[in-house]
């Protein structure tokens, strides 16, 4: 910042130099071009006394002093009348005393000044000849025209300046190149003395989340660092901190989820150990209902072990989904007849409403439909008391399908429906692992209709347990 600022602030001071060194001159230019008028309405009198320029030419004594009586700038070297600080005008300086005292010469014999050995003006007549002035002749001039009775009689030609050499023009123009300087160095400082607050002020919020991001790639999720400043600093800080705490978070999820994963495998594995062992020992016989028994354990075993690995690859996006057009109707009627006799067992009656519909038509995988409806039933068969009753419905709405299964107690706190869907999530007052399920069953069925660009749902059932909605579009191929 301290660099840019000084290098700013000689920018300024090379164009305001620039600037004022041109602009300058072209005051110095026009100064002359007014000063030429008077000029031009002397030369107009002296053309008009002899109707012509030859006598003007023939004697250039009169014409310095046509030049020096009306102006006397229009020398090579000017005394201008330009102001530094500190310098008089120069009509207005005391000649010396010797020059007081020392007679004038008469006008014959008096030469003209050195100054006035090469004026910047040239006298041309009407045609462009040269009348006083340079061989190379008007191209090196300015030209003004000399007009009598409306009339063009001839021209004065003005050389631009194109450097200062009057030792007061310089002299101003030194001072305010001082001047300009030491505003600049001043700018400099005063950058100086702004930027190390400044950026110190800057920097603070960066050394934080310098901090913090070393403190985080270290595995200290923990961390958060203060929000110090309103702007994108401030609100880099913030989002630092929440990528801080969405850290932490995944990473608590990740050590639920396997110390879960540990207890789920480590129940079924101990049982199977404990009948093993009681084989072994002989505390229970070899008898088909103790193989049975095994046999149940295994295939729990193996339906955990199928359900994680169905969600691990979906997680990844390896699973894969064959659509096409498919009436999803049959799907649900097949459904609903197979699981009616599990249903029965336990006097639970499950009932399939179509509203009316001969046919639903949707653009899916008919065998993950297939999955997902059945892990609904069954996850509604594991938490429904006895004696109690099961809803499965499907309803067109707009430009979707909508599949509907409700049952009756016992019912899920509203707080803890949010977390229905999580991974090897059960609820343990009344859906706990004695009813079978490791908590896996909704969560597949969130992949399975998010898979398909749908949504999934869950709130308290009018019949007293859960009511679940899934809604897939309708997609016309």
């Amino acid at each position: 910042m301290l660099m840019a600022s000084s290098g700013v602030a000689i920018c300024m001071f090379l164009v305001m130099q620039w600037s004022f060194d041109r602009g300058f001159l072209n005051y110095v230019n026009t100064q002359d071009r007014e000063q030429s008028a008077a000029l031009s309405a002397s030369l107009a009198i002296e053309y008009a006394s002899a109707d012509s320029w030859k006598q003007l030419a023939r004697n250039p004594q009169k014409w310095h002093q046509l030049i020096s009586g009306s102006s006397p700038d229009l020398f090579s070297s000017p005394p201008r009348h330009k102001k530094g600080p500190g310098h008089p005008p120069i009509e207005h300086r005391r000649p010396p005393k010797a020059d007081l005292q020392r007679p004038e010469p008469p006008p014959h014999r008096r030469r003209p000044p050195p100054n006035q050995q090469r004026p910047r003006v040239a006298l041309f007549d009407a045609d462009k000849n040269t009348v006083f002035g340079p061989p190379e002749g008007a191209r090196v001039f300015s030209l003004s025209p000399i007009t009598l009775n409306e009339q063009t009689i001839g021209y004065l030609g003005i050389k631009p300046i194109k450097e200062l050499s009057d030792a007061h023009d310089l002299v101003f123009v030194q001072e305010q190149s001082q001047t300009f300087l030491l505003i600049a160095l001043v700018m400099m400082v005063i950058s100086m003395l702004l930027s190390i607050p400044i950026a110190g002020h800057l920097v603070k919020p960066i050394k934080h989340l310098e901090k913090g991001t070393q403190r985080l790639t270290s595995g200290k999720f923990d961390t958060q660092i203060p929000v110090i400043t309103r702007d994108e600093l401030g609100t880099l800080s913030t989002n630092f901190n929440i990528l801080a705490n969405t850290l932490k978070e995944n990473e608590s999820a990740r050590q639920q989820w396997v110390a879960d994963i540990s207890h789920e495998l480590r129940t079924p594995l101990a049982i199977l150990k404990g009948e093993i062992e009681a084989l072994e020992d002989g505390i229970r016989p070899l008898t088909p209902e103790n193989i049975i028994s095994l046999g149940q354990e295994v295939e729990h075993l193996t339906h955990l072990v199928g359900d994680l690995y169905e969600l691990s690859m979906s997680d990844i996006g390896a699973l894969n989904y064959q659509r096409c057009p498919t009436d999803i109707l049959p799907i649900l009627e097949h459904c609903a007849e197979t699981f009616k006799d599990q249903f029965s067992s336990k006097n639970i009656t499950l009932s399939f409403d179509s509203m009316n519909l001969d046919k639903a038509a949707l653009f899916v995988d008919p065998q993950r439909i297939k999955q997902l409806v059945n892990n609904l039933l069954k996850n509604s068969y594991r938490y429904t008391d006895k004696n109690g009753n099961s809803v499965l419905t499907i309803e067109k709405g707009h430009n979707e399908m909508l599949i509907h299964l409700q049952d009756s107690s016992p019912g899920v706190a509203k707080e803890e429906i949010p977390r229905l869907f999580e991974r090897l999530y059960r609820v343990d007052s009344s859906r706990n692992r004695a009813s079978g399920g490791a908590g896996l069953g909704l969560a597949i069925c969130s992949n399975i209709v998010t898979a398909h660009g749908g949504t999934i749902n869950a709130q308290p059932s009018p019949q007293g347990g859960l009511w679940v909605t899934v809604r897939l579009p309708i997609t016309h191929v």
